[in-house]
């Protein structure tokens, strides 16, 4: 237990700055891509996945300098237990859906920023197979071993209490994404996959979980990009009865995967 990957507040806080620069200079970058001529369908993945590369590649050396190791666990759940959380899952996207739509979309500030992540998202979805993929496919994997796999784990390792190590790690999640709306996307969501994270020690599920989220959000931004009445800010009856059914199911998912997580550590203590 002692050589395992540990990680405070500070470190964690230090590493998204890194990461943060990292993407500023990656800007610059990209530019380069560009100007070599790259095609277009590589440039996204290309300049998406190097500030996390460049991330790795300095947290592997510094846990090897202190002989330190990162546990990754690869491991599957059982299949009821997907069952749980991939429902649990649809209804945390539903209430962060209606939390998100409280941000307001309007505003000097605000309203030119949400029509700027508008532009860029239209802008990139004019090359489908290689911003599918990177959203999908590269993010999920990406984020998933940044901010569960390293922060929330290396916080666990180092002794901090789950509730404060989720939190805190979800927080930086959303504090990456530089804007309002995927703030509140990225610490509520965050933190469910966090949890899951904690009940199932499951690098995999959470990355299961993030392209189950992601592919649900690209499918939203294609198919009903122009339906935001549904999550409208005015709680009708129907709404308020969605949102308390996804709360129960979510809490009474908790419940049980807790339990379990319980009875799993005293059969191991046995």
């Amino acid at each position: 237990m002692n050589n395992y990957f540990k990680i405070n507040y500070i470190e964690a806080t230090f590493l998204i700055v890194a990461f943060t620069a990292l993407n500023f200079f990656n800007a610059i970058f990209r530019k380069l891509l560009i100007s070599i001529n790259l095609p277009d369908n590589m440039i996204f993945a290309i300049s998406y996945t190097l500030p996390f590369l460049f991330l790795f590649i300095f947290i592997s050396h510094q846990a090897q300098k202190k002989n330190r190791h990162i546990d990754l666990s690869m491991k599957l759940s059982p299949w009821y237990i997907y069952m749980i959380i991939f429902c649990m899952m649809f209804c945390i996207i539903i209430i962060n859906e209606y939390i998100s739509s409280l941000v307001p979309r309007d505003g000097s500030v605000l309203g030119n920023m949400y029509k700027e992540i508008e532009a860029f998202m239209k802008e990139e979805a004019k090359n489908p197979i290689p911003f599918f993929s990177t959203t999908v496919l590269l993010a999920p994997i990406c984020e998933e071993v940044l901010f569960r796999g390293i922060i929330l784990n290396g916080m666990l390792k180092n002794k901090i209490h789950p509730i404060k190590a989720i939190l805190f790690s979800s927080f930086l999640f959303g504090v990456t994404h530089m804007n309002p709306w995927q703030f509140v996307g990225g610490l509520f969501i965050g933190s469910f996959i966090g949890f899951i994270y904690f009940v199932t020690s499951s690098i995999i599920d959470c990355i299961i979980l993030h392209i189950f989220n992601n592919t649900f959000a690209i499918f939203g931004m294609f198919f009903f990009i122009k339906n935001e009445e549904i999550f409208s800010r005015k709680i009708d009856f129907n709404l308020l009865l969605i949102l308390v059914i996804s709360f129960t199911i979510v809490i009474t998912g908790s419940i049980f995967l807790l339990k379990r997580r319980k009875k799993e550590k005293e059969k191991y203590k046995v």
